[in-house]
Order: structure tokens, then C-alpha cells, then sequence
């Protein structure tokens, strides 16, 4: 989206380029840059510099806990862990091209959920590449099943916000040249990258 990205100024068909990549296409979430700073208790400015990845699941998690009827006062009196998986932690470049430093750290995302529900159990990211979403739910199951938490938060986001990403699989001709994923099928070249937010 036009929103994101120039995509004309990286964009070259040919593979191979340096700096510039072959890769049209992509699932793109609508609305990342929407966030409520004030009812979670964010300052505006502070929100600005804050990776979307971290304002999203924090929503996620918000509507996860009242999808469930659960609320950040019932489980006050549990131990709460916040399991995240999260890849790419790529807004903080955006820092590089003004006068404030922008957010890059995936702890923050599991961190900021607990400290806004006043959770108390393990708080962790979690970045084992494409299965990371998958591991923070092994994980949390870990913890429950050890007693290291009586509830658990799992899930993960991934947000293309920077086209450093599609450069970067660009280099390791891991996109696909034809708009679908084909990563393992017969004349595939490779895969289309989505976002998504759940917990």
C-alpha cells in the first residue's frame, strides 16, 4: 500500500539488484498505523515512536480478554504470562531518517502488555523465523503445564512496515515471482509474505 512505502523506488523485476526489489505482492492489514494511545495509557508521543507490532498486539490482546470474558482486573490475582512470537522488528529504521529514535525491541511487545494488564508471569518475544508464532504457543503450554503461570497470553504479529524486508528476501530469492506462494510446489520460486495479528 502507497501508505507503507514508495514501492516504485525499490522496485526492479529483474532479481538480483542491489537495493531494490523483485516482489509485487503481499497481504496487508489495514488500519496499523491506528492506535488509542490514551485509553491504553500511552502518551501520544511515546505511541509514535512505539513499532506498530507492539500497538497491534496490544489491541489483540485487549480484545482477546474480552472476547474470552476475562478482564485486566479478574486475573489480577493470577499469574499471567504473555507469550509473543514476532520476526521482524524493522520500524526502528524510520528512526534513522528523523530527529527521534524509534522502538526495535521485541521484548517491549510481550512487556507492554504486561505492564498495561498488570500481568505477572513470564513475558517473553519469541523470533524462530516462520514457526514463531507456533512456539510461543508451545511455549506458554510449557508454562502452564510447569506451573510457571496459571493463564497464559499466546500469539504473534507480523507487520511489514519498512521495505528493508522485501530487500532483504529479495537478496535470498525467497519472494515469489508470480504473486502466489509456491515455495515447494513443482515450478514454485517462492512465497508471498502476509501480515497478521492474534493472540
Amino acid at each position: 500500500p502507497s501508505e507503507r512505502w514508495d514501492h516504485g523506488q525499490v522496485y526492479n523485476p529483474e532479481p538480483g539488484i542491489p537495493g531494490k526489489t523483485y516482489g509485487r505482492w503481499g497481504g496487508f492489514l489495514d488500519g496499523v498505523d491506528e492506535f488509542d494511545p490514551l485509553f491504553f495509557k500511552v502518551s501520544p508521543r511515546e505511541a509514535e515512536t512505539m513499532d506498530p507490532q507492539e500497538r497491534l498486539f496490544l489491541q489483540c490482546v485487549y480484545e482477546t480478554l474480552e472476547d474470552s470474558g476475562y478482564t485486566r482486573q479478574s486475573l489480577s490475582t493470577e499469574k499471567v504470562g504473555v507469550y509473543v512470537g514476532v520476526m521482524y522488528e524493522e520500524y526502528q529504521l524510520y528512526g534513522s531518517q528523523s530527529s527521534m529514535a524509534f522502538n526495535g525491541n521485541p521484548s517491549s511487545i510481550a512487556n507492554r502488555v504486561s505492564y498495561f494488564c498488570n500481568f505477572r508471569g513470564p513475558s517473553m518475544a519469541v523470533d524462530t523465523m516462520c514457526s514463531s508464532s507456533l512456539t510461543s504457543i508451545h511455549l506458554a503450554c510449557q508454562s502452564l503445564r510447569q506451573n510457571e503461570c496459571q493463564v497464559a497470553v499466546a500469539g504473534g504479529v507480523n507487520v511489514s512496515v519498512h521495505p528493508n524486508k522485501y530487500i532483504l528476501l529479495s537478496q535470498g530469492k525467497f519472494l515469489s515471482s508470480k504473486g502466489r506462494c509456491e515455495s515447494f510446489g513443482q515450478g514454485g520460486d517462492g512465497y508471498v509474505p502476509g501480515e497478521g495479528v492474534g493472540a
